[in-house]
């Protein structure tokens, strides 16, 4: 599999701390945590993407394979997905990057919460919209997709 043009010649960290959080990259060994995560968050996880269906159906052996796929694809420098941590560990959501295969210098970025999770959520968004502008990261039109 090969990279992103985009990020081909970038190393994108698996782990950054980011404000009051430390983003790690999501693998196969988050599993217990993040099934648990995502059906609290079910429902607000569908509110704040209107259209969406997942995470319906959702079992652990598919969440499994989502992630398989996840930590591959960061491996392969072609999407990017992390586990937003507080700094005591603490399983609050997921960060995800995508960047566009149309061929457009873009890229998607999607995170949600874990329901119950205190976040300060402004200061997230600015810290990474800061990261994104920064050298670590291909100059792209990044839509940031708040959920």
């Amino acid at each position: 599999m090969r990279p992103h043009p985009a990020f081909k010649d970038r190393s994108i960290p698996a782990v950054h701390v980011l404000g009051e959080v430390t983003l790690r990259a999501l693998s196969v060994s988050d599993l217990e945590p993040d099934f648990n995560a995502v059906m609290q968050s079910a429902a607000d996880i569908k509110a704040a993407s209107p259209g969406s269906s997942w995470p319906d159906g959702l079992t652990k052996e598919k969440n499994l394979i989502d992630l398989a796929w996840h930590q591959r694809e960061f491996e392969a420098r072609r999407s990017f997905a992390w586990v937003i941590e507080s700094r005591a560990g603490e399983y609050l959501g997921c960060l995800y990057v995508y960047p566009s295969i149309a061929g457009e210098q873009a890229a998607d970025v999607v995170w949600w919460w874990r329901t119950g999770a205190v976040v300060a959520a402004l200061p997230f968004r600015e810290h990474l919209l800061q990261w994104l502008a920064s050298s670590d990261w291909p100059t792209l039109d990044y839509r940031l997709k708040d959920q």
